[in-house]
């Protein structure tokens, strides 16, 4: 979990990055097939809808990065064989359109006076309006038990009239399942979201100093000693507000377990409804990450250490972060472009910009420049800016066997500092 600081009017806010669980139970579920989705009716606009809705669907749950996606074709092929299908695949995704309905609806359109009559006259336009409702659920292959299912429908239109009236429809028709299926990877996969914790104030004036100190921690990105500054003022005034704070500032360092004990003895020594309800709230996010470590438990090991390494990332990123990750490994480069995978993933599911490779390639060509074990951090900065990256992190491999390590090093091609480096713990253990 990371955390952003913001300021929305007088409230000060710290927004924190978290993993909830997908909404279907594919615990266990690593091998995927997307199937292409069927149609109720046999109308050139649901037939086509259909095969839209499969590339959509395949590239969400590809872009979730939390399956090993296996190609229908493989699984059409063994079952023409009489082939048992579990040994290609642990579940199977199978949409349905279910409905689509389009209407020519009218529409107001210009006024003007008829020259002969004189009366005003209203010109009458039509739009097209589509209805789709689909549905989709997976199928556990082992025993033919069905997770889900979800329905979801929604409307589109198109003022302007074409021609060919099933490419008209068709075009609403996609928009709808863009609209429809863009947040399916939070039904089928773990998945990160934003969420926002507002720091209390005192209402008692004699500790405004104290409080403004900590708050000043708190701008300053320092949220170590401003979780110090909080406790501090809790432990010597008993204030519940300073206490929520610094439960806030366990939370955004990821020690939210620690954050929930420490307020419990807030409750227990004032029995403030403040700390309740926080207490409540910690309690609560306790259970999502609860529920999260469940398919955090069966990830890879290059999985793992790809979230462990986001989340370290995360803290230190600048508010618009442009990143390159560069595979720096002298060995194990299909581990290590295994866990860049995963990063990218992740990073991209935040909504923080990645640089693409294509690009790096193309600004070391025309720098005839090649990236070896010696390249400076002057080299890494130079190359950066020349992509567009503000951040650059590089990513390799220490020690071997029980020992082996994922290293990450963070350079901030502004300062040309490093503003991160991995640790030694068994989190980084590959």
């Amino acid at each position: 979990m990371a955390s952003i600081l913001a300021l929305a009017g007088c409230a000060t806010t710290i927004n924190l990055q978290a993993l909830r669980a997908p909404t279907l139970d594919t615990l266990g579920i690593q091998r995927l097939a997307v199937m292409p989705f069927e149609t109720v009716s046999n109308t050139a606009a649901s037939r086509n809808t259909a095969q839209y809705a499969t590339t959509v669907a395949t590239n969400r749950i590809q872009a979730a990065n939390h399956f090993t996606l296996v190609s229908p074709l493989i699984i059409n092929d063994a079952r023409r064989r009489g082939e048992s299908i579990e040994n290609y695949a642990d579940a199977l995704f199978t949409g349905q359109i279910t409905r689509i309905i389009d209407k020519m609806l009218p529409k107001p359109g210009s006024r003007y006076v008829d020259s002969e009559t004189g009366e005003v006259e209203v010109d009458i336009d039509y739009y097209l309006e589509v209805e789709v409702e689909l549905s989709y659920f997976l199928v556990r292959v082992r025993d033919g038990s069905l997770i889900g299912p979800i329905i979801r429908k929604g409307r589109g239109s198109d003022e302007e009239l074409f021609n060919n009236e099933t490419a008209n429809v068709t075009t609403v028709a996609n928009r709808v399942v863009d609209d429809l299926l863009k947040m399916l990877h939070h039904d089928v996969a773990p998945y990160s979201i934003r969420i926002s914790r507002s720091l209390e104030k005192e209402s008692n004036k004699a500790l405004k100093p104290e409080m403004d100190a900590a708050l000043g921690y708190v701008k300053g990105g320092n949220y170590v000693a401003a979780r110090q500054a909080y406790l501090s003022i809790w432990e010597s005034y008993q204030s519940v507000p300073a206490a929520v704070n610094a439960s806030i500032f366990f939370e955004a360092l990821g020690e939210t377990r620690n954050a929930a004990d420490f307020m419990r003895d807030v409750l227990g020594a004032t029995g403030s409804p403040l700390a309740g309800n926080t207490l409540t709230r910690l309690e609560r996010e306790l259970a999502e990450q609860a529920a999260v470590k469940r398919f955090d438990d069966m990830r890879s090991p290059a999985e793992k250490v790809a979230y462990q390494a986001v989340s370290e990332v995360y803290k230190v990123l600048p508010r618009e972060a442009r990143l390159w990750i560069h595979n720096n490994a002298a060995s194990d480069q299909n581990l290590v472009n295994n866990v860049i995978d995963n990063m990218t993933a992740a990073f991209l599911s935040s909504s923080v910009t990645v640089i693409e490779r294509q690009m790096i390639d193309l600004v070391l060509r025309e720098q005839n420049f090649q990236l070896g074990g010696s390249v400076s951090d002057g080299d890494f900065v130079s190359i950066g800016n020349l992509a567009g990256a503000n951040i650059v992190v590089i990513v390799g491999i220490t020690g071997a066997g029980a020992g082996r390590r994922l290293q990450v090093r963070v350079l901030d091609i502004g300062t040309g500092t490093v503003i991160m480096q991995s640790g030694t713990g068994s989190e980084w253990s590959l």
